[in-house]
């Protein structure tokens, strides 16, 4: 069950693009790992946003718009293939997303 839970999510992640770029989130690298609770109810989802914070105050906005953005898809398209749960963690600053 879990290697094909495991199958699903890459599957979801690699079919989500990075807006405004041509490359999937596994690709881009932004997308570090994941894990998959044993019940396979849940999924949590290890990213590397913070590395890209710009340091201008309104570069800092559109960044995190974008994010949020890829955030929302990812936790609708996991949920879509049945994920009651689906977390986001950055890996830079240990913070739920």
């Amino acid at each position: 069950m879990y290697e094909d839970k495991a199958k699903i999510v890459e599957e979801v992640l690699a079919s989500i693009e990075v807006p405004g770029f041509d490359v999937d989130l596994i690709s881009s690298g932004v997308v570090r790992g994941f894990r998959i609770s044993s019940d396979g109810d849940r999924v949590a989802i290890f990213v590397d946003f913070l590395s890209s914070d710009p340091v201008c105050p309104f570069c800092k906005f559109i960044n995190h718009t974008l994010w949020n953005s890829i955030i929302n898809r990812i936790k609708e398209e996991l949920s879509k293939v049945g994920f009651k749960e689906v977390l986001i963690f950055d890996v830079r600053s240990k913070k739920y997303l």
